[in-house]
């Protein structure tokens, strides 16, 4: 009877997973009010900023006994969650991958389809699931980015933010 308990719960609590548009029950384009109303009860959400390329734009801060697990980012008229950061190592995909995970581990389980860069950062996109890895790029040699070649970046360069 345990045993099927347990498997009723795991069908049924798929907050802890990443998917394409959603984790923690936390969708795109839901409504920042409904996100804040659900969240604010079970963890500390601050309304914070964050800087982009030079400009300032609100974030809410998503804290777990102080630790900083995730961020909204809402739309432009800041009604609906657009985006969604996620920092803490509390959640994965269903193969096993999250935040501290290395990049051969990444390699191990998805299909690599492209790499990009922005602001000194490297994301890898895969082809199984719609979410960006940002690699750490305090570990990436400054000659790298002469050539920004995936083929030379080290198996062991961890993952240091997921964005969906």
């Amino acid at each position: 009877m345990k045993i099927l308990n347990l498997i009723i719960l795991l069908l049924f609590v798929n907050y802890g997973f990443i998917e394409n548009d959603c984790v923690d029950n936390v969708k795109i384009g839901m409504e920042i009010s409904d996100f804040l109303e659900s969240k604010n009860t079970v963890y500390n959400v601050k309304k914070e900023t964050i800087s982009l390329e030079g400009d300032d734009y609100v974030i809410f801060n998503v804290y777990e006994n102080s630790e900083l697990i995730y961020a909204v980012e809402p739309d432009d008229k800041g009604e609906k969650v657009w985006r969604i950061w996620l920092y803490g190592q509390k959640f994965k995909t269903e193969l096993g991958i999250g935040v501290g995970n290395t990049l051969g581990d990444l390699k191990n389980k998805y299909t690599i389809d492209d790499m990009s860069t922005a602001e000194g950062s490297v994301f890898i996109l895969v082809k199984e699931i719609e979410v960006g890895f940002e690699l750490d790029g305090s570990k990436i040699p400054r000659e790298w980015w002469n050539e920004i070649k995936f083929e030379e970046l080290e198996n062991d360069l961890l993952i240091s933010l997921i964005l969906i």
